[in-house]
């Protein structure tokens, strides 16, 4: 309901709102524009704007579609609430529009030498799983494991780093980015929130826009933020890119 390819236009202010909105999406219909307003700390102009650029002409409209797709959702019993979130990431990431937002990424990995994928945690894990990916589409690409190994101050000229961040706000991937920098590397990231740290210190950033989720069993600091979508990315980002150098080498 909430268009993805439209998620882009937003601004930071704009993009509380649908952060806000995307995680409480059944109690948004009860609420007034003014209490909303309120729980997002942004003015009432701002959710009218957001509206705007969502399609909806007014606060109105957008209550009225959210209500609507809950009714239509109470007919079965949902068993994980992302996998709607998902389900739009996936219809969307292989059509045309999206494509054009793929394809200043597909032309950084198709003309560097190296690709290194970095990331914490269950990014770390996903950062092994698309060195391994790109490896197996003949992509030349290695992991940087530990993300407190120091970077020489040059030698990255021909090397592309991928750094994958959900909240995009890690201190320990910030100082790596500002070192891969420094010693000549590119940096594309994917990230949940294109208005993060992490992703104004990228040449190009792609982000994915999942509701942020906190694991109920080990506390609110432990991200379980669906990864659907990054796996996604890494895999198509591969194929196109395999494809294009097979097309390069054609010529």
């Amino acid at each position: 309901m909430l268009d993805l390819e439209k998620i882009h236009s937003l601004n930071e202010l704009e993009m509380l709102v649908y952060q806000y909105i995307a995680e409480n999406q059944t109690t948004i219909p009860k609420l007034t524009i003014r209490q909303l307003s309120a729980a997002c700390h942004v003015s009432t102009s701002t959710i009218l704007r957001f509206c705007t650029k969502m399609g909806f002409d007014g606060f109105s409209e957008l209550k009225y579609a959210l209500k609507e797709e809950q009714i239509q959702s109470s007919s079965f019993e949902q068993y994980y609430d992302a996998t709607i979130h998902v389900d739009s990431f996936l219809k969307k990431i292989n059509q045309q529009p999206y494509y054009e937002t793929l394809e200043p990424a597909i032309r950084m990995i198709t003309e560097t030498r190296h690709v290194a994928f970095s990331g914490l945690g269950t990014s770390g894990i996903l950062g092994s799983y698309g060195s391994r990916y790109f490896v197996n589409m003949g992509i030349n690409s290695y992991t940087i494991t530990d993300p407190f190994t120091p970077i020489p101050p040059r030698g990255f000229e021909n090397t592309l780093a991928i750094i994958l961040s959900v909240s995009g706000e890690t201190s320990e991937i910030i100082r790596q980015i500002a070192d891969l920098k420094r010693s000549g590397a590119q940096i594309l990231t994917l990230t949940n929130n294109e208005h993060s740290t992490i992703a104004r210190l990228a040449d190009y950033n792609i982000s994915y826009y999942m509701p942020d989720e906190r694991s109920p069993y080990t506390g609110s600091t432990i991200n379980i933020t669906t990864q659907i979508p990054v796996i996604a990315l890494i895999e198509v980002l591969a194929h196109q890119v395999s494809k294009r150098i097979a097309q390069n080498n054609n010529e």
